[in-house]
């Protein structure tokens, strides 16, 4: 919350005579914080027939640490025809890449893993279900 404190500090001796100095406190961030995955919107049902490249699903990521602390990556996990896309500012977008078909596979549950670069890396992890509509 805060980089760095400062105070005065006054002494005084016994015969009156004084002195003060400031003191400037500088906080180290230690990796405490996981990053957090925000879902912005989500399509919970996409045709079969949406070509690749179709946003599914956008969302943010935020981590409260600084430095490589706060410092995201995003993967999904699993040989699936979806695709992670940086946009800005921590933003992500789902996509297709590949063509979907319904009688193959009829729903998805995407893991979405985010993690930070801190020393001990921390991560998060969201699930986005996705289902294929017929056509």
């Amino acid at each position: 919350e805060e980089k760095t404190h400062e105070m005065v500090v006054k002494a005084t001796d016994g015969g009156g005579l004084s002195a003060h100095c400031k003191v400037q406190v500088e906080v180290l961030d230690v990796n405490d914080n996981a990053p957090e995955i925000a879902l912005t919107s989500l399509i919970a049902s996409i045709p079969e027939a949406a070509p690749p490249r179709t946003v599914v699903a956008l969302f943010s990521v935020r981590d409260r640490d600084s430095g490589d602390n706060g410092r995201t990556e995003c993967s999904i996990e699993g040989d699936l025809p979806f695709s992670l896309t940086p946009t800005f500012d921590n933003y992500y977008e789902l996509r297709t890449n590949a063509p979907l078909d319904r009688e193959r596979t009829a729903e998805y549950n995407i893991t979405v893993t985010a993690m930070d670069w801190g020393t001990t890396r921390l991560s998060s992890r969201k699930n986005l279900f996705v289902q294929i509509s017929d056509v």
